[in-house]
């Protein structure tokens, strides 16, 4: 007759373990040796170097738009004279004609200008009083990408931070009416003379260098439709997609990679690389000494959060980034070989349950 007692999963299993004869000293010995033996030794080696170079090809393959960034800056990135040669600023090559459209573009939440942009604003509208002044809220930009740009709402709407919204919405304007785009916190102190940014090439645009590589998008002047600013608008999905995951836990990288500064200047990069020849006609960096007569950078940051503050600090200190590089590098391999090497002993027990299999003497019933 079958016995009342009911017994789980794990107690039989320890009651197996228990009714298991246990191996003998001279059999653990061998036991040993077989799993330790050269032959599985090498191929445990062999199998960890493989998996150490994946893990490194992966690494090297993620961060390769960035090192190329660091490497090729100046070739991507560095100063250049303007078309003809001219001065940028000169006063007496205006020809009249102007590729890029006499628009100012400016973004803010909503009607009310913050008191802190008031001034800053004012100084824009009085220096470019000859221009079509646009206020980018966030109702008007949502309407505009709706009519213009409907497959990009739900994206927008679905940002983690305003700021990248704010960061999106120019790069769409720019794109689809062209003139210049500066952040609210820009003082205006002389016009810029967009003549100097025309040339005989269809598209034609000039960014603002930043430190440690690339461009800011705190200033940017384009002509309408550039293919860079196309490229930009159409990525910035991708850039979403690969980021929105770890939005909350690190948001100033977050927001820099997704549609900032690092968006625009790996698009850019990629753009540049492209082209058949460099320097192209159709995209020009000028440095933030040679924007000084035009404009005053009030960098109020106002998005920015703890961790901005301390990977700034550590953006001064370059061999602090590489130290805690290598640093991460080090600890993460020798997390994956720990672990690795715990799965072989794992199997390496399992085979050795295989090879003394439970005998019971007892039936559980």
């Amino acid at each position: 007759m079958a016995s009342n007692n009911k017994f789980s999963y794990e107690e039989v299993s320890l009651l197996e373990e228990q009714q298991q004869p246990q191996p003998s000293n001279k059999q653990r010995r061998l036991f040993l040796l077989r799993c330790l033996s050269p032959k599985r030794l090498f191929k445990f080696s062999f199998t960890l170097v493989v998996i150490d170079l994946c893990i490194i090809a992966f690494l090297v393959w993620l961060v390769g738009p960035l090192i190329i960034l660091l490497t090729r800056n100046d070739e991507l990135f560095g100063p250049r004279a303007m078309p003809g040669g001219s001065v940028l600023g000169s006063e007496d090559s205006d020809s009249g004609e102007y590729q890029v459209p006499r628009i100012l573009h400016q973004t803010t939440p909503n009607d009310t200008i913050p008191q802190k942009w008031v001034d800053s604003q004012q100084s824009c509208l009085d220096v470019y009083s000859n221009f079509t002044y646009m206020l980018w809220t966030d109702e008007s930009a949502h309407e505009f990408l709706a009519t213009e740009y409907p497959w990009f709402v739900d994206l927008w709407d679905n940002y983690a931070f305003p700021i990248q919204r704010a960061d999106a919405i120019r790069y769409f304007v720019l794109y689809h009416f062209g003139g210049i785009y500066l952040d609210m916190d820009t003082v205006c102190v002389k016009q810029f003379p967009i003549f100097d940014v025309s040339s005989d090439s269809e598209h034609r645009a000039l960014f603002q260098s930043t430190k440690p590589t690339g461009v800011t998008n705190d200033v940017m002047i384009s002509t309408a439709k550039h293919p860079a600013l196309y490229q930009a608008i159409n990525e910035l999905p991708f850039y979403y997609r690969w980021t929105r995951f770890w939005a909350r836990l690190q948001p100033y990288s977050n927001i820099m990679i997704s549609s900032g500064p690092m968006f625009i200047s790996l698009v850019i990069s990629d753009y540049l690389r492209h082209l058949p020849s460099r320097p192209s006609p159709t995209f020009n960096v000028v440095t933030p000494h040679q924007m000084l007569p035009y404009i005053a950078d009030l960098e109020s940051s106002t998005w920015h959060t703890g961790d901005a503050r301390v990977l700034m600090w550590l953006g001064d200190r370059p061999w602090s980034w590489y130290g805690l590089a290598v640093l991460g590098c080090l600890l993460g391999f020798s997390l994956v070989n720990h672990g690795l090497s715990w799965m072989y002993g794992y199997m390496c027990r399992r085979s050795r349950m295989a090879a003394y299999p439970v005998k019971q003497s007892n039936k559980l019933t």
